[in-house]
């Protein structure tokens, strides 16, 4: 487990991503599969869940007081956009549309906690 030392964070970072997306894939597969699939697919994406929280703590926590710094404004930028758009959709099925898939809100806030890293280190630059 030599490449998970900390001098390595981007590919912990890209091994996070890549368990992350892997484990939407097969949720979503899960879902469309046959009933004797369903159970062993659901598990086998649990797993890869677990794996990708296992890689996101692990780059966080390799990271110095600056990065930590970004980290914390990328995460905040996340979590405040996941709100927002929580209560959008909420405001929307109130209203009679119909409701998204809760798959959705750990891409969106990997996406948002992406694009909070981007903006935050240009900005720290």
């Amino acid at each position: 487990m030599s490449f998970l030392h900390s001098s390595h964070p981007r590919k912990v970072l890209w091994l996070f991503y890549f368990s992350a997306f892997l484990s939407a894939l097969i949720f979503g597969a899960a879902s469309y599969a046959s009933v004797s699939y369903q159970r062993p697919l659901l598990v086998l994406a649990l797993v890869t869940a677990l794996a990708a929280a296992f890689f996101l703590v692990l780059f966080l926590r390799s990271r110095d007081e600056r990065e930590r710094q970004i980290n914390y404004r990328a995460l905040t930028f996340a979590f405040v956009g996941t709100f927002v758009f929580s209560l959008v959709v909420g405001l929307a099925q109130r209203l009679g549309f119909h409701s998204l898939s809760w798959l959705g809100i750990p891409v969106l806030m990997i996406t948002l906690w992406s694009a909070g890293l981007i903006l935050n280190s240009w900005r720290d630059q």
